[in-house]
């Protein structure tokens, strides 16, 4: 969705602006951009997200082997239910991995 009339304090940490929007016909390079997030806010990853994400599990796992600690959690949630997908869209005869 893009806007131009949120204010600031009402954006989250995780919210992000864009640099530069491209439609058909133009290219509109956005001035003043907020900054980027410089990592991932873990405490806001909540465990069913975590779960689905196999490369943010490798991961966070990483992360607390090197440190020796527990990175923290976000709250749980109730996710929507997973689109259904067809076959075609995995190489490995519908399993992912």
């Amino acid at each position: 969705q893009v806007v131009d009339d949120i204010p600031s304090e009402e954006l989250l940490k995780h919210d992000l602006s864009v640099d530069v929007i491209c439609t058909p016909t133009r290219v509109i390079r956005v001035p003043d951009a907020r900054p980027k997030p410089t990592g991932i806010y873990w405490d806001l990853l909540s465990p069913e997200k975590l779960s689905q994400v196999r490369v943010l599990q490798r991961l966070k796992a990483s992360i607390e082997e090197k440190t020796g600690e527990k990175l923290p959690t976000g709250p749980s949630e109730t996710l929507p239910p997973l689109a259904e997908r067809n076959n075609m869209m995995h190489g490995r005869g519908g399993q992912r991995g």
